[in-house]
């Protein structure tokens, strides 16, 4: 039987839980801090007490020994105070005795114990049993005075004192703790806010996630999840586009083909054989339609996904001299067709060969298509540069970036077109030659540009187009060149 997973902690547990924890420990590390200060205060007043009551005492005890002479016990102790009265509410806290210098006791509080608290110390601080305990001796009668306090009510008194300090910061660490989390969860309520926004959308709305009272950290986020937004709303166009324009582009050649191959089961045994020879050429020709525009969809896939495009030095000459070779095959372009190479020195691209061939191909058809009459020039420049130059109609410059865009055609020049006469008006295309290109380009760090008129051009046949390339260069070999 399988188990639901546990559940991941909120955001809200996430952070008040150690902030809580963080606050509790540092609340410790005070009280601690604070007892260890208050204790050292505590005894340091205590001791200061204690010393000056003894000098106090000191001259007085001097006095007393001088008239009545330092084998006089100077009057009976006072009887103790009773023990129900407590020790820390006593008024006086402090009990003394006075011993000769031979250590007999002459004289002590009432509240003083019998023997002697410290008879072997002359002078100083010292713990004996309960007692802190401050000696002094007269110089002159070697007297002695011993003052002392109790320990516990040392102890009594730290603690009242850090009970008072600690207790009601002890009581609000609840309340603390409260707080935190409901300021956490106030303050987190704006990824909610953000988690129910990315929730709504869907490929039927890819709306920009609002912004308005996130914090900082979440405005990244959002403007980088309305750029991706943004792309995937223009994948999604795109893929639509390229759906719709694929079923009508390749119903057209397989109607066509089907139309004519049903013809010529109709014609056999009823028509010459040149009839039947010209249907069957144009069911061939519509089938080599419908070759070229489902080639142009994988070309377009394999550029868009990107996959298996090497980055390698690529000679461009011999790379535009093979392409040129398939179309020079074609007779009418053999002496169309011109290839310039440069000649000092060889143009080297870093990229891909044959995706860089079906840059080429691409450019040549779309020349071929839209420039039906006039030489067209596939040139190499240095250090890593492809154009291809036509004398077509040429593109007007508000319609140029579009036709870097996939399933757009270019609109050919009005005026240009009314200047080619009887020309023959440029074949329908499909709208994913340049994009193509665009797209295999820019995957490989290069660039395309597009110049109507072209550069050169007679202006006769038309303003012409140019696309330019600029690919990167292939980095200078390091082996030693070998004379």
């Amino acid at each position: 039987m399988n188990t639901a997973p546990p559940r991941a902690p909120s955001l809200v547990t996430r952070l008040s839980r150690p902030l809580v924890l963080w606050v509790s420990a540092l609340w410790l590390l005070t009280a601690l801090g604070t007892t260890w200060y208050v204790r050292t205060e505590v005894n340091d007043v205590y001791d200061s007490a204690l010393s000056e009551s003894a000098w106090r005492l000191l001259d007085l005890v001097n006095h007393e020994l001088a008239e009545h002479g330092a084998g006089l016990v100077l009057g009976e102790a006072p009887p103790q105070r009773s023990q129900d009265f407590p020790l820390h509410l006593e008024p006086h806290h402090l009990i003394y005795q006075i011993t000769s210098p031979d250590g007999v006791l002459l004289l002590r509080s009432g509240d003083a114990p019998a023997q002697v608290l410290a008879p072997s110390v002359r002078y100083g601080f010292s713990e004996q049993g309960d007692w802190r305990v401050f000696s002094l001796t007269h110089p002159v009668s070697q007297a002695r005075i011993h003052v002392a306090d109790a320990l516990a009510h040392r102890r009594h008194t730290q603690l009242d004192i850090v009970l008072s300090l600690m207790l009601p910061l002890l009581g609000l660490l609840p309340l603390l703790a409260l707080l935190i989390r409901h300021i956490t969860r106030r303050e987190l309520a704006s990824v909610a806010t953000l988690a129910d926004q990315i929730h709504e959308r869907s490929d039927r709305n890819l709306s920009p996630l609002s912004s308005a009272g996130l914090p900082a950290e979440l405005l990244q986020i959002t403007e980088r999840s309305n750029h991706l937004l943004q792309r995937l709303a223009g994948a999604l166009d795109t893929e639509r586009a390229l759906a719709a324009n694929a079923a009508h582009e390749l119903r057209t050649p397989l109607a066509t083909a089907r139309l004519r191959l049903q013809g010529l089961q109709d014609l056999i045994g009823q028509q010459p054989d040149a009839v039947l020879r010209q249907e069957l050429q144009k069911a061939q020709d519509a089938l080599a339609q419908l070759s070229r525009r489902t080639e142009k969809l994988l070309q377009l896939s394999r550029a868009e996904s990107g996959a298996a495009l090497a980055r390698e030095p690529v000679p461009l000459s011999p790379l535009a001299a093979a392409v040129a070779q398939e179309f020079w095959l074609d007779p009418t372009l053999m002496d169309r067709l011109q290839l310039e190479v440069p000649e000092d020195g060889e143009a080297i691209a870093l990229g891909d060969a044959d995706a860089l061939a079906i840059v080429l191909r691409n450019l040549l058809e779309n020349a071929v298509r839209y420039a039906p009459q006039g030489p067209i020039v596939l040139r190499v420049g240095l250090p890593a540069r492809l154009s291809v130059r036509d004398h077509g109609p040429g593109i007007a410059p508000e319609h140029q970036a579009e036709l870097l865009r996939r399933h757009q055609q270019g609109q050919p020049n009005a005026d240009a077109l009314a200047a080619a006469g009887a020309r023959r008006p440029p074949q329908p295309g499909y709208g994913l030659g340049l994009s193509i290109v665009s797209t295999i380009v820019e995957r490989q760090g290069g660039q395309v540009t597009l110049c109507s008129p072209a550069p050169g051009s007679p202006g006769s046949l038309g303003p012409g187009l140019e696309v330019r390339l600029d690919l990167p260069p292939a980095p200078p070999d390091p082996r030693p060149s070998h004379s």
